[in-house]
């Protein structure tokens, strides 16, 4: 009998995770969370004081009169934005920056805006009241500034301060990213503070071939941040303050610089944390949503980060800690609702429409094209299942051709049935309980 797996849950006890009696020992991979820093102001202040990529520091780059727009990344992070704006801060005000000409954007490209609560407990009460903050109207095209277009034929329009500022400040972290090899650096920009046809635009740039062939990647290898880098070039001087990441709390790593090279140097210790080790797929993939925050759209990530471990005609399993106060924070719950009620017949017809829809799509230039890629790669060839109970209680069963629990021992049922019907009373089975950082790759990845 395999014994059960404990799967961080939330602020709550861990989940039990119990398999079939019948299945061999699983195979879990955890992250590498060793090494976190101590005190992080003082790893903060170091980082300002040794930028990387030959800049100065930022008090070198400001003085009297410059402004300066800080981007910071949205809640679905979980970046110790609080805790480094107030150093960031006193060096600006020290080097005679007034407080009017500094600005603070959530970088929240397609995702929820974030409203002024929303904003208070992302920034602090005191820097939420003393400064003006945004969360950029992503289709309001009257509030973005046009840089021109990139050789490669994306218009670049940026949220008017973050464009028109002397000094951008991005404060956000290196997480593995589906298209973009990892997230962070210029990604708060592009797409975090721009209109709609640039994020679009860029998105679209990653669709080629297999998602996995993306996640992972070095930059120079990756389409999307060789795109975002090309962009970034129209804009003026840029500082990035990024971070590793563990469960909220702990930073393993925090550098300042050049955003090209603190994104170089912060996504080669991401991979050697997270990146899971060479194996061939297994017959089930479990992973949990931790640490992310609990919106569940924002989890189906999680399973496209490890669907290259999982063969085709297997079977793919979440574990969403979910907060039922953001279960549509990325996803309108009636749309949720509407795909749920067509049932079975509605998961079927749209499981064979994906593929068609994609090729449409993403013919047509549609900004939903990177979306309904994810989708087709998600469920077209292996089975979906979640155990997420508020989104099950919300919605009923079955989100199109996904099926949703909120009964382990049902879950664990239909696992059952579902492996000697493929021909794997025995399977192989993969577990990733901290599947928010851990990331398995396509075999192809060039990895840094």
């Amino acid at each position: 009998m395999p014994s059960a797996v404990a799967i961080p849950w939330g602020d709550e006890p861990p989940l039990e995770l119990k398999l079939p009696d019948s299945w061999p020992e699983p195979e879990v991979i955890q992250p590498v969370l060793g090494g976190s820093i101590a005190d992080y102001q003082a790893a903060l202040t170091t980082a300002l004081d040794a930028p990387m990529g030959g800049m100065d520091p930022i008090e070198a780059l400001v003085g009297p009169g410059s402004t300066v727009a800080i981007v910071v990344d949205d809640p679905s992070r979980w970046t110790p934005v609080r805790e480094a704006l107030p150093i960031v801060l006193d060096r600006l005000r020290a080097s005679g920056v007034s407080e009017s000409d500094i600005s603070i954007s959530a970088g929240v490209g397609r995702h929820h805006a974030v409203d002024a609560e929303a904003m208070r407990r992302r920034v602090g009460d005191e820097v939420a009241a003393s400064y003006p903050c945004f969360s950029p109207p992503v289709d309001d095209l009257a509030q973005y500034e046009d840089l021109g277009t990139t050789a490669d034929g994306i218009p670049v329009r940026v949220f008017r301060p973050v464009a028109q500022a002397d000094l951008r400040i991005l404060i956000g972290s290196v997480l593995p990213h589906l298209q973009a090899g990892f997230g962070g650096g210029y990604k708060l920009i592009f797409p975090g503070t721009s209109h709609r046809s640039t994020l679009g635009a860029i998105h679209r740039v990653g669709l080629g071939g297999d998602a996995g062939a993306l996640l992972g990647s070095i930059a120079e290898a990756n389409p999307m941040r060789r795109a975002i880098r090309r962009a970034a070039s129209l804009l003026g001087p840029c500082v990035s303050i990024s971070h590793i990441l563990g469960p909220p709390g702990q930073v393993f790593r925090v550098a300042s610089g050049h955003p090209d090279a603190v994104q170089d140097h912060l996504a080669a210790e991401a991979a050697r944390r997270y990146r899971s080790p060479a194996a061939e797929p297994a017959d089930v993939v479990i992973a949990g949503n931790a640490p992310w925050p609990g919106d569940p759209m924002q989890s189906f990530k999680v399973l496209l980060n490890h669907r290259s471990a999982c063969r085709s005609g297997g079977a793919l399993v979440g574990l969403f800690w979910t907060d039922p106060t953001e279960i549509d924070r990325s996803f309108p719950m009636p749309v949720m609702r509407a795909i749920a009620a067509t049932g079975a017949p509605g998961g079927v017809v749209m499981r064979r429409g994906l593929a068609m829809a994609d090729r449409v799509t993403a013919a047509s230039g549609s900004a939903a094209s990177f979306m309904v890629r994810w989708a087709r790669e998600l469920v077209v060839d292996r089975d979906v299942l979640v155990y997420a109970p508020p989104l099950r209680d919300r919605i009923g069963p079955r989100l199109g051709p996904i099926r949703l629990f909120s009964d382990p021992d049902e879950l664990r049922h239909r696992l059952a049935r579902l492996m000697p019907s493929s021909g794997s009373a025995a399977p192989r089975v993969r577990i990733f309980p901290s599947g928010g950082l851990t990331y398995c790759p396509s075999a192809s990845v060039k990895g840094p």
